[in-house]
């Protein structure tokens, strides 16, 4: 009786390198998870960023004023800063197929409730509760990769899913353009019935996280048992370099080390670039409309404000790849970040449509590229035990800007009377996260923990 090649059961590639099997595990974990994973995200980003499109004909309904918009825009964003540590805490601690899919059911749920504002204070309420219900998504995606990629396979992995925030400003704003056409169907507003059909998406694929994801590598019937442990083993070894190459120094606690000096440097620095990021998504329709020609339609604003968002994509996958290629975090931070202020700086100064539109696109391409790369940096600088509670306290800090930003673009627009002043402070915002991370040591996020391992999906 002949005997199987060892590896034969299990499904495991016979004769190659541990190089070659570990990206091969690392392709069919990509080809599993990162599609979905994007989709999810768009989903995610259109409902945080479609009041912005709404504002065109809401604000009018509801009586607002720039300022008071910019207070709803920043509802959102605080509810979401004060739940969403301890929302990151609970999924590590049930796991990420439960909780993302009850992230995802709640916010579709309030998302959709949006529908009924009738004033000021009733959006803000409403905002208020689409933040709870979403607390910790983006964060817990991002430790969800921790659990499956080593460190320098995990820019390219989540940038997979984090060109979702593009993709979803080129989609969302053209759906968007074409919902608020509804107006006076069945007697709704467009604007409702743009908050009602973007808002039952999350609720019908967080249903389908519960039943498609795996928790951890362990638990990956996709996987064979050889697979599972090539992944496992590569995952320890890359913990084990990682730890190796820290600086020794004092034991702390976990909120010790996301209390460290350099990681609040990076997560304010961050926290300025996420200012923009809420700047872009929330005003740019209004943007547009201030410097189109009278009378351009809804669904035409729409698809210039598609313009940046689209354009970014390809320039955030060539960043990431580039960064992960050469090893490198800091200067991939912050270099984007100070072309993303000259395009903003372009948009507020120059008195031509075109080049207003080209600097709003470089401000998008160029910041957007900054983003998944700054979300690797506290599982280098922070032991296993802190990545948790340090992803989530990044993106903490990077919700308090876009908390602030919408109030003060709103508040400046209100003063006087134009986007100019507004823009150029996004501009200075950027500007000091370069400044914050000028103290961060450059070698801390030039070192190399792991040979590089291949990361596509098809």
């Amino acid at each position: 009786m002949a005997i199987a090649p060892v590896g034969a059961q299990t499904g495991a590639p016979i004769g190659l390198s541990r190089e070659q099997r570990e990206a091969s595990v690392l392709r069919k974990v990509s080809n599993r998870f990162l599609w979905f994973l994007l989709i999810c995200f768009m989903i995610n980003f259109i409902d945080r960023t479609n009041i912005g499109f709404a504002a065109l004909t809401m604000n009018k309904d509801l009586g607002l004023t720039a300022t008071t918009f910019g207070l709803a825009g920043s509802a959102l964003s605080l509810t979401y800063l004060l739940f969403e540590i301890p929302s990151n805490l609970v999924l590590e601690r049930v796991g990420a197929r439960k909780w993302l899919a009850r992230i995802m059911i709640t916010w579709g749920i309030a998302a959709a409730a949006t529908m009924f504002a009738s004033g000021p204070w009733s959006l803000v309420a409403l905002r208020m509760l689409v933040g709870i219900a979403e607390a910790g998504f983006a964060p817990g995606l991002v430790l969800y990769m921790t659990y499956w990629y080593p460190q320098y396979s995990r820019a390219r992995a989540q940038t997979v899913f984090m060109i979702g925030q593009p993709l979803a400003g080129m989609l969302g704003a053209m759906i968007s353009g074409a919902l608020l056409g509804l107006n006076g169907v069945g007697g709704l507003a467009g604007w409702q019935w743009l908050f009602l059909l973007e808002g039952l998406p999350a609720i019908v694929f967080g249903t389908a996280i519960y039943f498609y994801l795996a928790d951890k590598p362990k638990d990956a019937k996709f996987l064979s048992a050889d697979e599972k442990q090539t992944l496992i083993d590569l995952l320890e070894r890359d913990e084990e370099e990682r730890r190796r190459l820290q600086p020794a120094g004092p034991a702390r606690s976990v909120t010790g080390h996301i209390l460290s000096r350099n990681m609040l440097l990076i997560s304010f620095a961050y926290g300025c670039l996420i200012a923009t990021f809420s700047a872009l998504t929330l005003w740019t329709p209004q943007i547009v409309r201030a410097f189109s020609t009278p009378g351009t339609s809804f669904w035409q604003i729409g698809l210039i404000t598609a313009i940046p968002p689209t354009l970014s994509i390809g320039w955030m996958i060539y960043w990431t790849r580039h960064s992960d290629r050469r090893k490198e975090r800091f200067w991939h931070c912050t270099a984007p970040m100070l072309v993303a202020a000259v395009g903003w700086a372009m948009a507020a100064l120059i008195p031509n449509p075109v080049l207003q539109l080209l600097g709003l696109t470089i401000a998008s391409a160029f910041g957007l590229s900054a983003w998944p790369v700054f979300f690797t940096t506290p599982s280098i600088i922070l032991p296993r035990e802190a990545h948790a509670a340090g992803l989530a306290f990044l993106n903490t800090i990077g919700i308090l800007g876009s908390t602030l930003s919408p109030v003060l673009v709103g508040t400046l627009r209100d003063a006087t009377g134009s986007f100019a002043v507004p823009q150029l402070a996004i501009a200075a915002l950027l500007v000091i996260g370069v400044v914050l991370m000028m103290f961060v040591p450059r070698g801390l996020l030039g070192c190399s923990v792991e040979p590089e391992v291949g990361v596509t999906a098809t």
